[in-house]
């Protein structure tokens, strides 16, 4: 009798490791991640100069005084705030090698990563495409990577049984400095309406955000 690669796993080696009930990890209400997340970010600010362009090639911004003379080269220049992060790439293997995952873990986590929305901090989590996106024939692989991920903290259980929160620090499909500003101006202004008004403003970086929660005790 044969049996297919995906079916053998429930065998392999690493199948022997013992893992808890999902059950057993804590449910919770939000994202029990972002709180730190948000606080170890790291953010640098760079300039960037905006030139025009041409089609036959560079053109220049001059700036020249009313009699028509030149003097000099004008470009206009903005700060931009970079994720100190974002420019180190670490590739889904790699993450999977270090967290120490098994075979089935890392094809659980991959399928979540494929289902993660811009954006987003949590994932619908559809058992059926899990297992179509993987390859298993039962659950129990499903089951067992889901609790692998959850021991790692790489997610965490929600209210919800479908709904799964996602760490940010470890997988992440978008800007997190948006989604870090979203996330205190939300926490300040459920506690403090009246602060939107007096200090939030869309051009505050996200230290002064930082520092405006410190202040309100968040």
């Amino acid at each position: 009798m044969s049996h297919s690669s995906t079916d053998l796993e429930d065998h392999a080696p690493d199948s022997n490791k013992w893992y808890k009930k999902l059950t057993d990890y804590p449910s919770n209400r939000e994202n029990p991640f972002l709180e730190q997340v948000v606080a170890e970010m790291k953010v640098s600010v760079k300039r960037q100069a905006i030139r025009p362009k041409s089609r036959g090639g560079e053109s220049h911004l001059m700036l020249v005084d009313g009699l028509g003379t030149e003097h000099g080269e004008a470009a206009f220049v903005r700060q931009v705030e970079v994720d100190e992060e974002e420019f180190t790439k670490l590739f889904r293997k790699g993450v999977a090698q270090v967290s120490g995952l098994s075979t089935r873990g890392t094809k659980v986590w991959l399928y979540i990563c494929d289902q993660l929305k811009p954006g987003a901090t949590s994932v619908h989590f559809m058992h059926s495409k899990c297992l179509e996106h993987t390859g298993y024939k039962t659950r129990g692989n499903i089951l067992s990577g889901l609790a692998e991920l959850l021991e790692a903290s790489i997610i965490a259980r929600s209210q919800e049984s479908s709904l799964y929160f996602i760490n940010p620090a470890i997988m992440f499909n978008g800007n997190r400095i948006t989604f870090a500003k979203s996330y205190i101006k939300k926490q300040i202004t459920n506690k403090f309406p009246t602060q939107l008004e007096l200090e939030l403003n869309p051009y505050l970086s996200l230290e002064e955000l930082k520092q405006v929660a410190h202040k309100n005790g968040l």
